[in-house]
């Protein structure tokens, strides 16, 4: 070894080299395995056809693609205000398993958007299941005892569906379109106070008859919902529906456009929260912003779609979302006095 220095050090340094090398190629090897992202046609909207014969029973699902028992737990997820955990089925779909009051409200906001022909993520309610290798949860833990959890809300991860990037209501292919405006006044009629980015989502999928890929521009997450709007600080709840009912809907209808009650901006403590992340109060106050200004053919189209929903059709969402018949009757109510007065403005 010692006779040779200027030989060992050639060969360490061409090893060297040849590591650097190898290392960099199997770097770009790796890069290339990454799926490129999908490419597709913006879609926001499509024709739902006779509304009145549309199945709020299951909404965007159907029977043969609800979740089967037995279910086993796979893991928890930690990411949002709802406890969640995934877990596989007989059939060895994997779900998302939603626990807490969004579990029922998601369920039925899922149906009337799809009703409406936009797109909505599947969501099946049960008021109890039995889980495998359930562990003790981190979030949600006074809905389980032993393996059984009540009132949960499934939602599939299905082939053939990839989730793309976030898309803005400020920001997108559909600015002031009648659909796009629908689609908001969808959220507020809802009451939903959840509709921040991170919510919004490209779901690139082939359509089932042209085979082409779509780009569908989806409102995912929407549990915060059937309560009242607010921010934070200030009163806002969801899945209540003596909040629903004292809330108000429309406020003017003024130089053809409509305001309607929905502010989100933070209120009280909140206000002193978000000193703190000043891209907080942007976002909440970008939130509010999107809602108004609704223009009024905009609205009263989007009223009159509503309309064609029987009132049995609107006790279907919730029966599938397992709510007791006085409340199922109190919110179909609410509901239909909402959807009138969007029906006839103008």
């Amino acid at each position: 070894m010692t006779k040779f220095p200027g030989i060992n050090r050639t060969f360490f340094v061409l090893l060297g080299i040849v590591l650097a090398l190898s290392s960099t190629a199997f770097a770009q090897k790796e890069k290339k395995k990454k799926k490129a992202a999908p490419t597709g046609t913006p879609v926001l909207w499509h024709d739902p056809g006779d509304i009145s014969a549309r199945d709020l029973k299951y909404g965007p699902g159907a029977q043969l693609l609800a979740p089967a028992a037995p279910f086993t737990f796979v893991k928890e997820d930690t990411v949002g205000a709802s406890p969640k955990f995934r877990v596989k089925d007989a059939n060895g779909v994997s779900w998302t398993v939603k626990l807490g009051p969004e579990a029922q409200s998601e369920t039925v906001a899922t149906r009337l958007v799809w009703a409406m022909g936009y797109f909505a993520e599947e969501a099946y309610y049960y008021d109890r299941i039995e889980v495998k290798n359930l562990p003790r949860l981190s979030k949600g833990q006074e809905f389980v005892s032993g393996s059984t959890v009540r009132g949960v809300r499934f939602e599939p991860r299905r082939k053939g569906v990839t989730r793309g990037a976030i898309w803005d209501w400020l920001k997108n292919p559909f600015l002031g379109t009648r659909e796009f405006d629908g689609l908001k006044v969808m959220m507020v009629l809802l009451a939903n106070y959840d509709t921040r980015l991170e919510n919004n989502r490209v779901l690139y999928q082939k359509h089932p008859d042209t085979g082409e890929m779509e780009a569908r521009y989806v409102v995912t997450d929407i549990g915060a919902t059937l309560g009242k709007v607010g921010g934070l600080g200030g009163k806002r709840i969801k899945n209540s529906l003596s909040d629903y009912q004292a809330s108000k809907f429309i406020l003017t209808v003024e130089n053809g456009v409509v305001e309607f009650d929905y502010s989100t901006r933070p209120q009280g403590a909140g206000k002193f929260a978000s000193l703190f992340n000043p891209g907080y109060g942007k976002s909440q106050a970008n939130k509010e912003k999107a809602m108004r200004r609704i223009p009024v053919p905009n609205a009263r189209w989007i009223g009159e779609m509503l309309a064609r929903l029987s009132d049995e059709q609107l006790h279907d969402a919730f029966r599938a979302a397992g709510y007791d018949d006085a409340t199922r009757e109190g919110f179909v109510k609410t509901l239909r006095e909402r959807i009138k007065a969007l029906a006839s403005l103008g």
